[in-house]
C-alpha cells in the first residue's frame, strides 16, 4: 500500500487526531513505533507508547532505520510535531549532534519533555551545541516541571555536584526521590549514592542503598552492579 494513497492517509490521521489536541489523550500508531524505535518496513501494528513517547533506550535505537521512518512520518505528517523529537533522537543516535540539537529544539519549543531532556543532555555535553550548563539547567527544569522523571533524575545529579548550580544536597535528594519513585533507573542509582554517603539529610544508610542499586541491577545496569560491588555485597 503506498503511502499517498488515500486509505492509508485517513486511517493514520485519525489514529493521529487526538494529538493534535492538548486535552485529549495521545494515541500512537505504527508511524510512532517506527519512528521512535528505527523499526523497518512493513510498520507493526499501533501500540501504546504514553503520554510523552520516547521509544527505546537511545542505545537500543536502529539509528539509520529510525532516520529514514522519521523522514517519512514527518513527510507525510508535517503537522504532527512529536515526530521532530523522534527525528532528534535518530540524528543523535547516529552521532550527527548539530541535526538532533537543531531538532531537539523544535520539539522543545512545541512542548515535548523528551527534547527539552535529550537538548538538555547536548548542551551539557557541548555536543552540537556550545557546552552551556545554565541552559542544561534551564531546560531539564522545565522538563521536570512536567512530570519527566529522567529529567528529574538528571537535574537531581546537578544539584548533587554543583555543575551549573549551587550544589543543593537536600534538592538533590528531593529530585531524586521523585525519580525514584516512579523506578527511574538513574534517579534509583543516584538516590543510593546518597544514601551510601548520608547526604541530604538522609542517615546513611548502606543497606538501604544497596536495595536501590539491586533493584536497578535487576534491569541491566551496569553503574548499579559497580556500586555494589564497591560496597562489598554480592550483585544480581
Amino acid at each position: 500500500l503506498s503511502l499517498k494513497s488515500k486509505p492509508f492517509i485517513v486511517i493514520a490521521r485519525r489514529r493521529l487526531a487526538p494529538w493534535q489536541s492538548r486535552a485529549a489523550k495521545p494515541r500512537c500508531t505504527a508511524w510512532d513505533r517506527r519512528a521512535s524505535l528505527g523499526m523497518p518496513r512493513p510498520a507493526p501494528p499501533p501500540f501504546k507508547l504514553g503520554r510523552y513517547p520516547d521509544g527505546v533506550a537511545l542505545d537500543s535505537l536502529r539509528g539509520k532505520a529510525a532516520v529514514v521512518a522519521c523522514a517519512e512520518a514527518m513527510h507525510a505528517f508535517p503537522g504532527e510535531k512529536r515526530f521532530l523529537t523522534y527525528a532528534g533522537r535518530a540524528a543523535d543516535k547516529i552521532g550527527n549532534f548539530a541535526e538532533a540539537a537543531r531538532l531537539y529544539k523544535a520539539g522543545a519549543d512545541a512542548g515535548s519533555p523528551v527534547a527539552m531532556n535529550n537538548l538538555a543532555a547536548l548542551y551539557e555535553r557541548g555536543q552540537g551545541v556550545p557546552r552551556d550548563m545554565r541552559e542544561a539547567v534551564r531546560l531539564y527544569r522545565a522538563a521536570s516541571d512536567q512530570g519527566y522523571q529522567i529529567s528529574r533524575a538528571n537535574l537531581g545529579a546537578l544539584y548533587a555536584t554543583g555543575r551549573g548550580v549551587q550544589r543543593d544536597d537536600r534538592e538533590a535528594v528531593r529530585l531524586m526521590q521523585l525519580a525514584a519513585d516512579d523506578n527511574e533507573p538513574n534517579g534509583l542509582n543516584n538516590l543510593g549514592k546518597m544514601y551510601a554517603e548520608g547526604r541530604g539529610g538522609l542517615v546513611r544508610d548502606l543497606n538501604q542503598a544497596v536495595r536501590l542499586w539491586r533493584q536497578v541491577a535487576e534491569l541491566g545496569n551496569a553503574a548499579a552492579r559497580g556500586n555494589i560491588r564497591k560496597a562489598g555485597r554480592a550483585s544480581p
